[in-house]
């Protein structure tokens, strides 16, 4: 990873302040938007930053309660992740349009940035994430050692039952019109059965109807964190996403 220097601000966003990366380039008007995953800081993007700084203006940052920002009481739910980055987004002076990257949970987010704001998004990239209907699925079939884990990984950020509020926005979201959707799913089965990865599979291909200009694309030799198994895959993939909305 090349090295690049350390951007780290913090922002308010009313009555509390996030931490925030930005990368500026000259004579770039399109931001590329990281989300991460559930319980993830900013940091979780380091294995792709700085191949991304090369080409790409972009913006990282720490959710609520994570990394370097604040905490505060506010529900930890996708319509009010969605809320706080535009907030921190607009209350920092970085103007759409926005290429959205969302890892797992953080796909959830920016699905519902993209369905809410539809003009400040200039194309979406899933990178493995979560569906709307995999709590109601997914858990039978793990092995049962997983399926402990699964449901105990919902304290970090957000209880289990705020998860389920995120589901049940972005269920409302059916359609992101024809904004460029790139769904990127993962090929390795790791902790899935082989069952709960066919359903997961079933859901990676599920998002392709949100779009009518989207691409499934599956990284053969990488689990669920993509960026970090197969950074140079995903690097490819922002960059020529981004040369597509640029013509």
């Amino acid at each position: 990873m090349d090295k690049i220097t350390d951007a780290g601000k913090m922002q308010d966003i009313g009555g509390i302040k996030l931490y925030y990366e930005f990368f500026e380039r000259q004579n770039e008007n399109i931001t590329v938007i990281f989300e991460s995953g559930y319980g993830c800081p900013s940091a979780s993007w380091d294995p792709i930053k700085g191949e991304i700084s090369n080409f790409a203006q972009f913006f990282i940052y720490d959710r609520v309660g994570l990394g370097k920002s604040e905490k505060d009481d506010r529900p930890k739910n996708s319509k009010q992740s969605v809320e706080n980055l535009r907030t921190l987004l607009q209350n920092a002076n970085i103007k759409p349009p926005y290429m959205l990257v969302g890892h797992s949970f953080g796909g959830a987010n920016v699905r519902l940035y993209a369905c809410t704001y539809p003009e400040e998004v200039a194309a979406v990239i899933l990178l493995d994430s979560c569906h709307e209907d995999q709590n109601k699925i997914m858990p039978p079939l793990f092995s049962e050692e997983t399926r402990s884990l699964y449901f105990n990984q919902f304290s970090v950020e957000g209880s289990l039952s705020e998860i389920q509020d995120s589901f049940e926005q972005i269920d409302k979201c059916t359609s992101l019109g024809d904004i460029p959707l790139i769904v990127v799913s993962a090929g390795l089965q790791s902790y899935h059965t082989t069952e709960s990865f066919a359903a997961w599979n079933l859901f990676q291909r599920d998002f392709i109807r949100l779009s009518t200009n989207s691409k499934h694309i599956v990284v053969k030799d990488a689990s669920h964190g993509l960026h970090v198994d197969q950074p140079q895959i995903i690097v490819d993939i922002i960059k020529d996403t981004l040369k597509e909305i640029q013509k």
